[in-house]
């Protein structure tokens, strides 16, 4: 089915909000897509079928949404804002898109594994795994990403826009330019930066520029330690990067090692004592929570990736 509403003009929009009288809220980060390149760009990266699930958290007015439905089996199109829903469901009746279901709820409170489920369970086991496609807000991202590193194995691929300097954060090996988030997230998947986007793609332009990324989840991680730990050693490293590794270990809320189990875990995985956590390699750190892992010396409570 092929869209029949045109969304991509800042015009478009502008009367959208003119005729529904609606006020764009900054704490929502509404701020809509109006590049058909950037669009088409969008659908190519997610290498969509009618076999796949898609999930489209912050949906808007509809102006992707329509185009992953003429593409996709199915559409879960998640929208918080009451307003922008109703704007959202005449967009697709006007469509003639039958495939799509709009959730109006915060994305972070769904639940994601059950959604999935569902449409596995009612489509016969030979579905593939879903995709998660959309313009994330920019105050929640780190968020949506965690809940999507939670639910990784359930996931086939992620195509996400997010703001350009974290984007080049969550794409960058280990050193400075590195992040926590990052290193958790090449823990379990591909993390590709596709494209910089200028603010002036969007309606009204937000204050920085943005980037089209894409996760492509792997089929088992790139670790051999337990996930839970693996991802506390890392939020410990960077969560006082200043430290040395081996400060960061024993003062880091994510773990409080005595020294001694610090020294002896660092020693047995081969690391310098006094490296900096955002210097360690996805592999270097994998190795130091197996090795936190075999002393029984860590405490806390152990969260996935």
């Amino acid at each position: 089915m092929e869209q029949k509403v045109s969304l991509t003009a800042p015009s478009v929009i502008a009367g959208l909000l003119r005729e529904h009288g609606l006020r764009l809220r900054k704490s929502l980060g509404q701020h809509f897509l109006c590049d058909g390149n950037i669009l088409n760009k969008i659908i190519a990266a997610a290498e969509l079928s009618p076999a796949d699930l898609v999930i489209e958290p912050g949906a808007g007015f509809g102006t992707l949404t329509l185009a992953l439905a003429a593409r996709a089996g199915r559409v879960i199109a998640v929208e918080l804002d009451p307003k922008l829903v109703q704007i959202l469901q005449a967009n697709l009746a006007e469509s003639g898109s039958t495939n799509v279901e709009v959730l109006q709820r915060d994305f972070l409170g769904l639940d994601l594994a059950g959604l999935i489920a569902s449409w596995q369970a009612s489509s016969g086991p030979a579905r593939a795994k879903a995709k998660v496609v959309g313009n994330l807000p920019y105050q929640i991202t780190s968020p949506i990403l965690e809940m999507l590193m939670a639910h990784w194995r359930q996931l086939a691929l992620a195509v996400l826009m997010v703001q350009h300097e974290l984007a080049e954060r969550l794409a960058a090996p280990p050193r400075p330019r590195a992040s926590a988030l990052g290193v958790q997230l090449q823990a379990v998947a591909d993390v590709e930066l596709l494209a910089k986007v200028p603010r002036t793609a969007f309606f009204p332009p937000p204050e920085v520029d943005s980037a089209l990324i894409r996760l492509v989840f792997l089929e088992r991680p790139r670790i051999e330690a337990e996930e839970g730990l693996f991802s506390r050693v890392v939020r410990a490293a960077f969560n006082l990067r200043r430290k040395t590794i081996k400060q960061a270990l024993i003062r880091s809320p994510f773990l409080r090692l005595s020294e001694g189990a610090a020294v002896a875990a660092l020693q047995e995985a081969g690391l310098e004592p006094r490296r900096r956590g955002e210097s360690l390699s996805l592999e270097e750190f994998d190795r130091l929570a197996q090795a936190i892992a075999r002393s029984g010396a860590a405490v806390g409570r152990s969260r996935g990736l």
